[in-house]
């Protein structure tokens, strides 16, 4: 559950002691965002209903209010959402890590891609498969639903529902939160739903037991030739208002009009992947962090080896010699009486000077000569020095390195229950009930999910249900969505060969009828169980009463088709269903 709103409690919650160290600052995630960062909205629904009248023209109370709320959003809940949306996408915090080194210095950015995966995996295995919907009215056995659910899968095909649920569960798993508005376009009364930002959209909720939205708020920056301004849409429960800001999203509204629509409900809904609101990897954003500084740093000293420095010790021996002349290439020469350098030819006495010389010594040569050298220490005593040539370079202890960060991505992996399809126990032939095991803490985690992100679609089917009612009386009950059910299919390995060998079985001994065999095969054949349907029942009359049959046969044709069942290269999933 969520923590709390309330800055003092949560305050007082931290216990401080005289003698605590510097460690807790009071704010929640860390130094990354404010206490309100991720806070919900609530309002209490006598005060909503103070600033708010259904008219068409909202009242400068009702403008003052929302603005408040956005303000807030975009100030103190926009940096958090967006920081996530930019980890997914790959843009990670190490891109903009200060790290201090020199400009001569290796100074790589490495990103794990670990949310991105994360995200791709829990959201490929909750939706890949499409969501089934089905209707049960349990206090009515002559209630089919099948209006409903005729105007459902309507809806569901025009709007793509299976890459919207995707995307809708993918925003869910970065922010822990998703939106979807559901509308009817200009002049029409056919409702669409397309999903929202969650960095372009909040909801306020009443305080009652059991909240309802209040109202929502969908705003966003629109740049058009280097100008930018701020389109803001908020959603009731009988209209929507349009406004328009040119510098700041919160303050400077121009009202642009509103609409009525007939969804009896807010339009704009809020899908929660949990009740804290939490993104599945947000609670391993320290260790991501930490995972990016050890493979970062490891290229870095990769790359500093090989641009080690060289370091002697002693004195270069070459026989080659050369005239030293300075930066404008004048000659120089050895004063016999100074012994310094000189430009003159002759000294004070009029003799020649002696021509300097320097060793042609080239340091980026492949070979290099080295004598030893004697000198005098402090005391006046010879001192041998023996000459040395070598790298100066870091030790790195790769094993240690690649045991370190094994153990962070152990960590983000079972911190956000997701799989390593990199683990060798994933590949080969194993039976289903070890693959269940392997992904057990993730079924754990995709109940609560389903769950969560079930409360979205049944509110989804409730606004639908309200305008189809009111769109043409009587094509639904308002109370048809109460029963509707929604059921998830995880996307796991499977034998083709072996679920048809087993719908067969069943069908065989009477345990399923072939209307839900039709289902089951729906995925393998590739043919819907609505189309299945009617090309049996356009069957001739000689075949009436031998569908039991007929539907046997094609079952043993597939098994031919697909093999035996065994294990011949198929993911044995399913294999101990037996």
């Amino acid at each position: 559950m969520p923590e709390t709103n309330d800055l003092n409690a949560h305050n007082r919650s931290l216990r401080p002691m005289w003698n605590s160290l510097s460690l807790l600052n009071g704010r929640r995630y860390g130094d990354r965002y404010p206490f309100e960062a991720n806070q919900t909205y609530a309002l209490p629904r006598s005060q909503w209903e103070t600033v708010y009248d259904k008219s068409e023209i909202a009242s400068d109370q009702l403008v003052e209010l929302i603005q408040w709320y956005v303000s807030d959003h975009y100030t103190k809940q926009l940096p958090r959402i967006l920081e996530l949306e930019r980890y997914y996408a790959g843009d990670e915090n190490i891109h903009y890590w200060q790290s201090g080194k020199g400009p001569k210095r290796a100074d790589e950015r490495i990103t794990s891609g670990y949310p991105g995966y994360i995200t791709d995996i829990h959201a490929g295995y909750e939706l890949a498969n499409p969501l089934t919907y089905g209707y049960d009215n349990p206090l009515s056995n002559e209630d089919s639903g099948e209006n409903f659910l005729n105007q459902l899968r309507q809806f569901n095909r025009s709007n793509d529902e299976a890459y919207h649920e995707m995307t809708m569960f993918k925003n869910a798993c970065n922010t822990g939160r998703a939106y979807e508005l559901i509308y009817c376009p200009e002049g029409e009364k056919i409702p669409e739903m397309a999903v929202v930002d969650p960095n372009q959209a909040f909801v306020v909720w009443s305080t009652d037991v059991k909240p309802v939205e209040l109202f929502a708020v969908r705003y966003f920056a629109v740049n058009v030739k280097g100008k930018t301004t701020y389109q803001i849409e908020v959603y009731t429960a009988e209209r929507v208002y349009y406004f328009v800001s040119d510098d700041d999203p919160a303050y400077g509204w121009k009202g642009m009009g509103s609409d009525g629509h007939m969804f009896g409900q807010v339009q704009l809904l809020e899908y929660r992947l949990n009740d804290e609101r939490q993104g599945i990897w947000e609670s391993q954003i320290d260790n991501i962090d930490a995972y990016d500084i050890a493979k970062s740093e490891m290229a870095n000293s990769q790359e500093d080896f090989s641009n080690a420095k060289l370091v002697i010790t002693g004195e270069f021996s070459h026989n080659k010699k050369e005239a030293m002349t300075d930066k404008q290439g004048n000659f120089m020469f050895i004063d016999n009486i100074t012994g310094r350098y000189t430009y003159d030819i002759k000294d004070a006495n009029g003799k020649e000077n002696k021509q300097a010389m320097e060793r042609l010594i080239q340091t980026n040569s492949n070979t290099m000569f080295l004598k030893p050298y004697v000198y005098r220490d402090a005391n006046g005593n010879k001192q041998f020095n023996q000459t040395t040539a070598e790298y100066l370079t870091k030790e790195t202890n790769a094993t240690d390195w690649k045991i370190y960060i094994d153990e962070i991505k152990q960590r983000i992996l079972q911190g956000s229950n997701t799989p390593d399809m990199a683990d060798e126990s994933f590949s080969g032939t194993q039976t289903g009930e070890a693959l269940s095991y392997k992904l057990w803490g993730t079924d754990q985690q995709q109940a609560q999910l389903q769950n969560a992100f079930k409360k979205g679609l049944m509110q989804r089917m409730k606004l639908l249900s309200i305008q189809w009612n009111n769109a043409k009386k009587g094509s639904v009950d308002t109370n048809d969505w109460k029963n509707v059910t929604i059921s998830f299919t995880p996307n796991l390995p499977k034998d083709d060969a072996k679920q048809v060998d087993l719908i067969s079985k069943a069908l065989h001994s009477g345990a399923m009828s072939v209307k839900t065999a039709h289902d089951k095969l729906a995925d393998i054949t590739g043919v819907p169980s609505d189309t299945e349907d009617e090309r049996q029942n356009t069957e001739d009359d000689k075949n009436v009463g031998k569908t039991h049959d007929t539907f046997h046969q094609a079952l043993s044709d597939a098994k031919k088709s697909l093999g035996d069942g065994g294990n011949d290269g198929h993911d044995p999933a399913d294999s101990t269903a037996e």
